[in-house]
């Protein structure tokens, strides 16, 4: 486990967002009984919660911006180690956040460096799940279907290149995704599906030289196949 475990003091357990919510629901009631009891004091209990909840999670948003900031401070400075604690509290903590998502993506990057492919793909799994940024997704996907594919698992492959290509925020980055995606068709041995990929890209990029580059390539090993 890579957060270090430490004795939590009591100052900091009132700092939790939700339990600050909890004393701050405890007390509103206590200073507005009489006047909840006149509107309803159900209705009026279920507002309250609604309204200290979407201020705890507001809360919750804050503290994992600030620890996905924190990480990458780290991480630019070279400091691997101290970058995997941040993040892997951030993903602890506040998993379920955008700012935790994305601290999954670059834990699994750390990973995919020290060549720890299983938690990379655990970690890339998450952001390609449940993520938001096209960028990110585009990536998380890219590198799922490159592990499958050293692992010769052509069906995960195929499967996180179509994503990969689906998420791609631009034209021409979808063509690009979609020739990786002829190849791994190539490998498990769909020419079918291959050859129709690319007539249709070379039909829109006729002027892009590193495409029609690619082109002939992949055209090239089909003619081997």
């Amino acid at each position: 486990m890579l957060k270090p475990k430490r004795k939590i003091t009591r100052d900091e357990i009132k700092k939790d967002s939700f339990v600050e919510s909890v004393f701050m629901i405890r007390s509103y009631i206590n200073d507005n009984f009489q006047l909840l009891g006149r509107i309803g004091g159900g209705v009026a209990l279920i507002i309250i919660i609604m309204i200290f909840l979407s201020q705890s999670f507001q809360n919750n948003r804050q503290e994992a911006e600030y620890l996905l900031t924190k990480s990458t401070l780290y991480l630019d400075s070279g400091d691997l180690q101290n970058a995997k604690i941040q993040l892997q509290e951030l993903i602890d903590e506040y998993g379920s956040t955008e700012s935790g998502k994305i601290g999954a993506f670059y834990l699994a990057q750390i990973y995919l460096s020290d060549n720890n492919h299983e938690s990379a793909i655990s970690l890339f799994q998450t952001y390609a799940k449940k993520g938001n940024n096209p960028f990110l997704l585009t990536s998380s996907n890219e590198a799922l279907s490159n592990l499958y594919l050293e692992k010769d698992d052509f069906k995960n492959a195929i499967k996180y290149q179509l994503k990969a290509v689906e998420y791609s925020d631009t034209k021409r980055v979808k063509a690009l995704n979609s020739l990786k995606l002829c190849e791994l068709y190539l490998k498990n041995n769909d020419v079918e599906k291959s050859t129709k990929i690319l007539n249709d890209i070379r039909n829109n990029y006729t002027d892009d030289v590193e495409i029609i580059e690619k082109i002939d390539y992949i055209y090239g090993v089909m003619m081997k196949k």
